[in-house]
């Protein structure tokens, strides 16, 4: 874990910058501005991490200081690391550290446009804090070539970071649509007071989400429930409570909560929303083994959104399924690490190894079929299923292909 939490911070072309610099110093004073130079940009680059960790503090402490409870900062995206509570915020640290989102609830919502400002523009205020401390204590140079210089880094980073969210703009983030939080604030006079509402439920949302990571779905169930009968309305939140019932083995129950959303998947708050509900359609019609509805589902959420790592796993399972082998497994093979063995990775390399199998290629597939065979405790129902029905496919492929010869 240590490890993979330096190369996080610090990727490894960096530690090669800094080798490299390092070596040029002991050459001597004529070669010290390619050291400085060398040596400045990876403090540029650890001054751009540590001014992502201060922005999304700055979310959550002033949420904090209006009212609101703090509840998650993420750091980074891609594979989890490690993650651990604090105070009640999960806090989660992920292998491609170029981002960040922090997440607060409100159960008052009196004044909560007030509390919202605050809470959004929260990381842009300490960003800009930050920046005019050190400015004002340390001596600012810009001289890169000509020393180090940490603080004036660290100034110059906050104030980039801070000036650039507040560009609108949106962007996916785990295939969820979020505005840049120059687009939340300007969105924040024109919300309608029932979908501000909602934020007085984000405290019990984010208590099932944290029992659904720790696999404990049938509580998560409960709180879901209750929120969906509560609120009287369609919303995103009902994927996971499909999401739910899916690994809880009830399929049925998971398609017709999904099929209540299909009425309003052009309405507003469910828009943006798209692509996760017709991958968990895709999904959800797969694991009954019900292809053309998985297929044309599928199809819907990839062309929406190809960048999420889910909707590609959907995408490319559906391929494979439906006999385009090469196709599916080039589509998700990049997906697929092994030093991070999850639901993802996991239902990535079932197929894979089923479509190498498939194409006679069974020295290929066997690297993911033993990776599936050390993990097997971390799949989920759906999982098992999906693991269980491919290999009963690939066993019956390498039974033929052994009868023949």
């Amino acid at each position: 874990m240590f490890k993979k939490t330096l190369f996080a911070i610090l990727p490894k072309m960096y530690w090669v910058i800094l080798l490299f610099s390092s070596l040029i110093y002991l050459l001597g004073k004529e070669t010290s501005v390619l050291f400085y130079i060398g040596f400045n940009i990876v403090l540029f680059q650890l001054s751009i991490k540590l001014g992502i960790l201060i922005h999304e503090i700055g979310h959550l402490l002033f949420a904090y200081i209006v009212g609101g409870s703090p509840r998650r900062l993420t750091l980074g995206k891609g594979f989890k690391i490690f993650d651990f509570k604090w105070k009640n915020i999960r806090i989660t640290f992920n292998s491609n550290f170029n981002s960040g989102y922090a997440h607060a609830a409100f159960n008052n919502t009196d004044n909560i446009r007030v509390k919202l400002w605050f809470y959004i523009a929260g990381g842009l205020l300490l960003n800009l804090i930050v920046a005019g401390i050190l400015f004002l204590l340390f001596n600012f140079s810009t001289e890169f070539t000509e020393g180090i210089h940490i603080s004036s880094l660290i100034v110059i980073t906050n104030l980039l970071l801070g000036i650039s969210v507040l560009i609108p703009y949106s962007f996916y983030y785990k295939g969820q649509k979020v505005d840049s939080d120059g687009l939340q604030i300007a969105k924040i006079p024109f919300k309608k007071m029932e979908d501000l509402i909602e934020f007085s439920k984000v405290n019990d949302l984010l208590d099932a989400y944290d029992l659904m990571e720790q696999k404990k779905y049938e509580e998560a169930v409960v709180i879901l429930e209750a929120v969906k009968s509560e609120l009287n309305k369609v919303t995103v939140m009902y994927t996971g409570l499909s999401t739910c019932y899916l690994k809880l083995g009830e399929t049925e129950k998971a398609l017709a909560i999904l099929e209540e959303l299909l009425p309003h998947i052009e309405e507003e708050n469910l828009k943006k929303f798209q692509n996760i509900i017709y991958n968990s359609l895709g999904w959800t019609y797969l694991i009954m083994d019900k292809l053309e509805e998985a297929n044309h589902y599928s199809q819907l959420a990839y062309q929406l959104d190809s960048k999420t790592e889910d909707i590609r796993g959907t995408r490319g399972a559906l391929l494979i399924e439906k006999g385009h082998y090469l196709k599916g497994i080039n589509l998700i093979k990049k997906d697929v690490d092994f030093n991070y063995p999850n639901s993802t990775t996991l239902t990535n390399a079932i197929y894979i190894a089923l479509g190498y199998y498939l194409l006679g290629k069974d020295d290929k597939a066997l690297k993911y079929r033993i990776f599936i065979l050390e993990n097997l405790s971390l799949l989920d129902f759906d999982e098992k299923y999906l693991y269980e029905r491919a290999k009963n496919k690939w066993e019956m492929k390498i039974m033929n292909s052994e009868t023949v010869e």
